[in-house]
């Protein structure tokens, strides 16, 4: 069957299915398998570090897949934001998401290149405001959710089947979606695509250490690591903290310090961003996935094609069954 939505069109892609940006590791590894196999990839420009980089990159990308591909680019985190923008534009990458923070004027640039630009947020406020600013869509991450947090986030469910009650731009879905039954649920309440990042975490082609994918595979919904970052509230007086540190900290240090504080972390434990993601342990990979419980579902190592190719089949299967499989 087909899979034809408003963000198959906006995107160029055959299945609504959009690999997540990820700030240490999103690049064309990743990127390309994931759009050759008829989703959506997205090269994170952060994890590139430099706009001459991000370029090399995109050309990788386009020497491994004929198919579009996105650009992430994280408010307040990108390194050389403008720049990394106008390496997506002059590239012509056909869509450029946004995440983190407000990014109006990043979007007015690209559509007035002749590009489209999508918003990735954490509440329907935020949505809303992105419609507002003329967004061609949003990603709506839920509670269950890997990156941004925000202390007035609600669980998918909930969040998904309320934004399209009010928005009128395209709804993709995020938080805790990782199979052909969370695909299915998702476009049920509503969205038109899904984005999924901590599954894609555990594809063969994800350029993180083996070690880390056999411990999503190994995980639970309900450990502590993972339950817990994903749907406890931060510590009051942590969160009042950082939010008394706004006006003084540079922009990105102070997101990071939010982040970390939402997702109950010491904001002083070190974090050595800059070191080899290859090497990088499960514990400090577990930082960076967020805490997604998406963990639930993942019980092998695959490629990108794999899963993609296992989501559509099964949704398939489950819709000429009736909408019941075993």
């Amino acid at each position: 069957m087909q899979w034809k939505t408003r963000v198959t069109e906006l995107l160029g892609c055959e299945y609504p299915i959009i690999q997540g940006a990820f700030g240490g590791f999103g690049t064309s590894a990743i990127a390309a398998p994931v759009s050759a196999a008829g989703g959506f990839g997205i090269i994170t420009a952060g994890a590139l570090r430099t706009p001459e980089r991000l370029r090399q990159d995109i050309a990788k990308a386009r020497s491994m897949t004929d198919k579009p591909f996105g650009v992430n680019l994280s408010i307040g985190i990108c390194p050389h934001i403008d720049e990394m923008r106008e390496v997506a534009i002059e590239e012509r990458v056909p869509v450029i998401f946004t995440a983190a923070y407000r990014a109006d004027d990043h979007g007015k640039r690209v559509q007035q290149a002749g590009l489209k630009w999508v918003h990735k947020v954490a509440t329907i406020k935020h949505a809303l405001a992105a419609e507002r600013q003329r967004a061609d869509a949003v990603v709506i991450v839920g509670l269950e959710g890997a990156g941004f947090k925000n202390i007035t986030q609600l669980p998918t469910l909930i969040t998904i089947t309320t934004a399209v009650r009010l928005l009128r731009i395209p709804v993709i879905a995020a938080g805790g979606i990782g199979d052909a039954r969370g695909f299915l649920a998702a476009l049920g309440m509503g969205a038109e695509g899904i984005y999924m990042g901590t599954s894609f975490m555990a594809t063969k082609e994800c350029p993180i250490s083996d070690r880390y994918k056999q411990a999503l595979v190994a995980a639970q919904p309900w450990d502590p690591e993972y339950r817990d970052r994903a749907l406890a509230p931060p510590r009051p007086e942590e969160y009042q903290r950082v939010m008394r540190e706004r006006e003084s900290l540079p922009l990105g240090q102070w997101l990071m310090n939010l982040e970390r504080v939402l997702l109950k972390e010491t904001p002083d434990t070190p974090i050595d961003w800059e070191s080899d993601y290859q090497e990088w342990d499960p514990e400090v990979a577990l930082r960076i996935s967020g805490g997604s419980l998406a963990v639930g579902v993942i019980d092998k190592v695959v490629t990108a094609k794999e899963l993609i190719d296992s989501i559509i089949g099964e949704a398939e299967k489950i819709l000429s069954s009736g909408g019941c499989i075993s």
